[in-house]
């Protein structure tokens, strides 16, 4: 597993080819006296008025010390003035960091200095240590005066620009370990972009990585698969000391040179505040590739790792919207000043909701979900007596197919802003979850935190891409802010968002150990059709007898095949759920038929769901009662002639007594029918009196 012969070695040692001779800081403080010594001494220490040591010897110790300092190299470059450091940099972009006078003078960018200013700013760096004065050793220009930036400084000046450049991609990915490490200049030659990819895909496969990772000292492997298991990969020291592990102590140095020798991972300290996350500590980070790879290897439960228990909500969320969009149409629901629903009210709209919801939600936490977003799709809307009424939009979700429905609920799931933590993380951090979501295997079981942390992870190795420290720049600079999340909240907020949100839109079930704790989560089905993993089509084969039995006495039976959502759904449109286990009972009431038809479905709809899903011919007094019911209810037909018919009388003299209606109406043809105005098309007939409160279904 180790680079070619004459390559760069990870861990910092170099090849066999010999170094070109280049400017040493040695040669730099050998070559200068008293004098000199102590103005750059009170240039690299920022001592006013001298101090520095008696002898030379420790003088030129203590500078060397001072110079390969990197937060001292980058505040010294930052008091040099503009003119100093243009020219330092073209100086460090030449091979060697060499640039003699000759060049420097006919550089475009210095063409508004003199030779004097030019020889000044020259004099001034070299004063400081910066510079040194060299012979070009060029061909057509040999012997000529030139400079050259000491080997150490230009070295330590380019790494500092590209931790700038690059930012937390080098600290969290192999590949950007990679990518600063064969791009050092301190090395003897830089890899090709297509040798560098190569190699990356070398040392990033899953089982290079595993084996990189047990091939660790035993201590140091403990702690980094608990830092992967626990942490997701990323330690911090504070929850270190807080750890019981087999390290005697943090022991960052040691820790850094063996990670990186093994390219499995390093130690840094991050300070993440500019990016909102409350982070300034030194960290033990294994490489995203590495944690994934070992995350893959125990992330699938299997016997006897399987969940003690199962939660599965399916189209539950559908339903009860369904049932809350029924009792907006069957009853006056007033809210207060706040916009809340009254307690009253809220408590007979709860007994109207599927009884189980889980252990995660409460049914009064899924009401208030199901309202908010009621309020934000626009399906209620308010009136001046301070109660909801149902919009058009209200009127046009039920019929909308499940999955579009499905697919409206997550988007504002997304979006939502309800639950705990920073909003701009966690929307962001949603919707790479979801994306990761689409590579899991669907009905497989997987260790909760094992996608939210896969999802953190890529998100802080995007930090600087997705230029989240320009959107906290104001912010962080606020006397009393404190970002809100660290590293674990990020993902604990995101796991709490999966088993609040995915699980109630049945997109994912729940496991659960003996003691109740939410463990492993898998992909439904249903959830995989839904993210486009599987084609639209069920993947059970759909019994040939069918899958419900209705009985006389108006229970409907199901015997689940495992891919039942839509059915479920349908079902809960015009019935009663009343149990559920290895069988589920529902039962049609004229209550639940007249508040389907209510909301839009057909009689026909639902005579055929019942039909074809039988495994028995439906009982003739069911077919009846449903029809029955629906006349009671009022129920009209329109024709595409514009005829519509009414069983019930005293409906039809309503509607043709009602001052909405008579614009549109044209005649009675008898006691059953009426003929309208065609101006409008039929559909856009029943939309305008289905909005005036009548039950009218288009003919065929």
């Amino acid at each position: 597993m180790s680079p070619r012969e004459g390559e760069p070695q990870p861990g910092g040692r170099t090849g066999s080819r010999p170094e070109t001779a280049r400017a040493r800081l040695s040669d730099v403080l050998a070559g200068r006296r008293g004098p000199e010594l102590e103005e750059m001494h009170r240039f690299w220490s920022g001592a006013a008025n001298g101090g520095p040591p008696p002898s030379e010897a420790e003088l030129r110790r203590e500078l060397a010390v001072l110079m390969c300092d990197p937060d001292r190299v980058e505040a010294r470059l930052g008091g040099l003035g503009r003119r100093l450091n243009q020219l330092l940099s073209l100086h460090l972009e030449a091979p060697g960091y060499q640039k003699s006078l000759e060049d420097l003078a006919a550089h475009k960018l210095l063409a508004y200095l003199s030779d004097y200013d030019l020889e000044a700013a020259t004099t001034a760096l070299v004063r400081h240590g910066l510079l040194v004065e060299t012979l070009d050793r060029r061909l057509e220009s040999y012997g000529g005066r030139s400079h050259a930036v000491p080997a150490e400084i230009g070295d330590a000046i380019l790494r500092l620009r590209r931790a700038r450049r690059r930012g937390v991609f080098d600290l969290f990915t192999l590949r950007g370990f990679l990518d600063r490490l064969y791009d050092d200049p301190a090395r003897t030659r830089r890899l090709s972009p297509t040798r560098l990819r190569e190699m990356y895909k070398l040392y990033s496969s899953e089982s290079a990585s595993v084996q990189r990772l047990e091939h660790l000292e035993p201590p140091l492997r403990e702690l980094v698969e608990k830092a992967v298991l626990q942490f997701g990969g990323l330690l911090p020291r504070g929850l270190f000391e807080r750890m019981e592990t087999g390290e005697q102590g943090w022991d960052g140095r040691r820790w850094r040179l063996a990670l990186e020798e093994s390219l499995v991972g390093t130690v840094e300290r991050l300070e993440l505040g500019r990016y909102g996350i409350h982070l300034c500590d030194d960290v033990l980070v294994v490489f995203n590739e590495v944690a994934l790879a070992w995350l893959k290897r125990v992330a699938v439960p299997g016997d006897p790792d399987a969940p003690h228990s199962e939660a599965s909500l399916g189209v539950d969320l559908a339903s009860n919207l369904s049932r809350f969009i029924g009792f907006i149409l069957e009853h006056s629901v007033r809210f207060t000043v706040r916009g809340e629903i009254f307690k009253t009210t809220e408590k007979r709209i709860l007994q109207e909701l599927i009884p189980n919801p889980g252990r995660e939600l409460s049914r009064a936490a899924v009401l208030a979900f199901i309202y908010d977003f009621a309020r934000a799709a626009g399906l209620i809307e308010s009136t001046g007596e301070r109660t909801f009424a149902l919009t058009s939009a209200g009127r046009a979700w039920e019929p909308r197919p499940l999955e579009e429905k499905l697919s409206t609920l997550l988007e504002y799931s997304i979006e939502e802003r309800r639950l705990p933590g920073d909003y701009y993380h966690q929307l962001r951090l949603r919707r790479i979850f979801v994306r990761l979501l689409k590579r899991v295997e669907p009905l497989v079981w997987y260790d909760l935190m094992y996608l939210p942390f896969l999802a953190r992870n890529t998100y802080l190795a995007s930090l600087d891409q997705l230029a989240v420290d320009e959107y906290f720049a104001a912010r962080s600079q606020a006397v009393h802010y404190a970002p809100m999340e660290d590293l674990q909240r990020l993902a604990w907020n995101l796991a709490r968002w999966v088993r609040q949100r995915l699980y109630l839109l049945g997109i994912v079930d729940l496991g659960y150990d003996a003691a109740g704790r939410p463990v492993a989560l898998r992909l439904t089905k249903q959830g995989a059709r839904l993210l486009g993993v599987i084609d639209g089509t069920p993947q059970t084969i759909r019994p040939s007898l069918g899958s419900v039995i209705v009985t006389p006495d108006f229970e409907v039976v199901l015997f689940p095949t495992g891919d039942d959502g839509e059915l479920i759904h349908e079902l809960d449109r015009f019935c009663v759920r009343e149990k559920a286990g290895e069988t589920m009972h529902f039962k049609i009431l004229e209550r639940s038929v007249q508040r389907a038809l209510a909301e839009g479905m057909y009689v026909s709809r639902i005579l055929a769901v019942l039909r074809e899903r039988s495994r028995t011919p439906v009982p003739q007094n069911v077919v009846y009662s449903i029809r029955d019911w629906a006349h009671r209810a009022g129920l009209m037909v329109l024709d595409q002639t514009g005829v519509v018919r009414c069983e019930d009388e005293a409906t039809l003299r309503r509607f043709q007594q009602d001052p909405g209606v008579k614009p549109y109406l044209r005649g009675a043809i008898d006691e059953r029918r009426v003929q309208l105005k065609t101006r409008f098309t039929p559909r856009r007939t029943q939309a305008l009196l289905r909005d005036l409160g009548y039950l009218v279904e288009l003919e065929g």
